[in-house]
């Protein structure tokens, strides 16, 4: 895909998946809601989370794709840096995207235990954004 049609992609879809190396040597990778903003990729996590601690060390990998039948498949894994957002309107900004993306897949209080929702309400929101530096991709419905 060219580099249009990777960022074009990425924008139709709903989950990445988001990895890093730890301490250990062993790969952390998780599945993750995005948004983007120009060439770059926004997630959120509680401020607890492995992901949180390991985006703030710098480097990460992302991977999406698309598809079931060979002649279907496509998708892009991207290399580059990571690092926790602080600047409030930067958070801003990506949580008015993620409102506007997920509002209808968000879980709902009504339709929860209350002490989930309490639990869930004093959570506190860490931002994570990637920049990829190296991006090869495929796209199977070009062959």
């Amino acid at each position: 895909m060219s580099r249009g049609e990777v960022w074009k992609f990425l924008d139709s879809q709903r989950r990445v998946y988001l990895g890093f190396a730890m301490e250990n040597g062993y790969p952390h990778v998780t599945p993750i809601w995005f948004v983007l903003m120009g060439e770059r990729v926004y997630m959120r996590a509680q401020d607890y989370k492995v992901k949180v601690g390991l985006a703030a060390k710098g480097k990460a990998c992302v991977v999406i794709d698309d598809g079931d039948k060979y002649r279907e498949l496509r998708g892009a894994v991207m290399w580059g840096r990571s690092r926790l957002v602080s600047e409030k309107r930067l958070i801003a900004k990506v949580t008015a995207l993620f409102e506007a993306k997920y509002s209808e897949r968000q879980w709902r209080a009504d339709e929860m235990p209350k002490d989930w929702v309490e639990e869930r309400r004093k959570e506190k929101r860490a931002f994570i954004e990637f920049v990829p530096e190296k991006v090869d991709s495929w796209d199977n419905r070009k062959v």
